[in-house]
């Protein structure tokens, strides 16, 4: 493999087609501010443990765990398809037949499940002159052949599936659907974690007190009047616990100190292309037929270069990751190509045009090794019983807004 500085479509297909491990990005970020605010878990949690880095045993903190990553790279994939600077393959459900609907439509680079979605499950597909649903129609009959000998259906429909990983748990065979590993592992990490604290508090400006009145829940918010209030079994009902202001978002905030947010020496990126995830997929035209291997390789070039870009655009994002906790890139971007044990790496620069034009020439190769794919978006309808779940929920979320978000 030659030391070039330019990751061309050749040098990508040659490092597909050969023995090498993995693409690799290792990035150095330093903390904006003074304190970084991870994610928290069940129970209010951190993730930390002791790494060893360089030898030693550090406290590290997990500040973006490998799902959260694939989210953001698909996330900043359909910022790059819908800006038009990019095709892809795409699936999504229209749900603007929802009156103000929270997001008017769900792809299949936002569901949480991809391409296996329940959300994508439970909506229509007009399928010759009938609709019917998704998993009943063609592309969904397709679909429940998948193998990892038969990866066709997601290469032509949701290629980002084979990328970033694929459980079809939602499918007709539940629990047994076929699964597909990440290709594409990422994840950013706290170095040399010390925990801090955090305090929280309000003043409220009107000085409401906390003895000033008992509130009562009503049909349309809260009333100091009893008789306003809804009943139950012919007594008023208290809003929220105990009817005190605060519930209403009302009156002053005791000021607390507890546990929270972590200075660093500095944070840490990983992200992982693997190869022989990518050289496991297969793709005739159909099930139990041999493949043509050139028709393989320019499959899993173009999946490596749809990773690779994925990975760039989101590191062109930035690393906003939350409220209070922005990051940003100490060291430049190069990508390193580990080769054979004790090959010398071979490192490259993959700027976001770059990237662009790579995936760009890796999709035209699959176009000409005659592999099916589908550019143009597929649009679902969701059920309308999905529909009439999701005002419902509207409704419901509103109703309880007057007993949510106290202080």
């Amino acid at each position: 493999m030659p030391n070039d500085s330019k990751l061309t479509l050749d040098v990508l297909r040659g490092a597909v087609a050969g023995p090498t491990a993995a693409f690799r990005l290792t990035l150095k970020l330093d903390a904006v501010s003074p304190k970084v605010f991870p994610p928290t878990y069940e129970g209010g949690k951190y993730a930390t443990e002791t790494r060893r880095i360089n030898g030693q045993e550090i406290p590290c903190v997990l500040l973006d765990s490998v799902p959260s990553q694939a989210n953001r790279m698909e996330l900043a994939l359909q910022d790059a398809w819908e800006g038009g600077e990019i095709e892809l393959p795409v699936v999504s459900a229209d749900f603007r037949a929802v009156e103000n609907p929270g997001v008017p439509k769900v792809s299949s680079l936002q569901a949480p499940h991809r391409i296996a979605d329940a959300i994508l499950r439970d909506s229509s597909l007009t399928d010759g002159k009938k609709v019917v649903r998704f998993r009943q129609s063609e592309i969904g009959r397709e679909l429940d052949l998948l193998t990892t000998g038969y990866a066709t259906p997601l290469l032509k429909y949701a290629p980002h599936c084979l990328v970033f990983g694929m459980w079809d748990s939602t499918g007709p065979r539940g629990g047994l659907g076929v699964k597909f590993s990440r290709a594409v592992v990422s994840e950013i990490i706290g170095v040399n974690a010390v925990g801090g604290v955090k305090t929280s508090s309000r003043i409220d400006p009107l000085n409401i007190r906390v003895n000033s009145g008992v509130l009562f829940k009503t049909k349309d918010g809260w009333s100091l009047d009893d008789k306003e209030a809804i009943k139950d079994k012919s007594k008023p009902v208290k809003l929220g616990k105990d009817g005190k202001p605060s519930e209403a978002n009302h009156g002053n905030v005791t000021p607390t100190v507890s546990v929270g947010g972590f200075t660093i020496d500095h944070a840490e990126q990983t992200t992982v292309l693997s190869l022989p995830a990518l050289r496991r997929l297969r793709f005739p035209a159909k099930p139990g037929e041999k493949s043509i291997p050139a028709a393989d390789t320019a499959a899993r070039t173009y999946l490596a270069a749809l990773g690779l870009l994925g990975a760039t655009l989101a590191v062109e994002a930035g690393y906003d990751l939350r409220s209070r906790c922005l990051l940003r890139a100490a060291n430049p971007v190069q990508w390193e190509l580990l080769g054979r044990p004790g090959e010398e790496a071979v490192w490259f620069d993959l700027p976001k045009e770059h990237a662009v034009a790579l995936y760009k020439q890796a999709l035209e190769a699959v176009v000409s090794a005659h592999l099916p794919i589908q550019t143009e978006e597929i649009l679902l309808s969701p059920s309308p019983d999905l529909v009439t779940l999701v005002r419902k929920s509207m409704e419901l979320a509103a109703s309880e807004a007057g007993t949510e978000g106290r202080s």
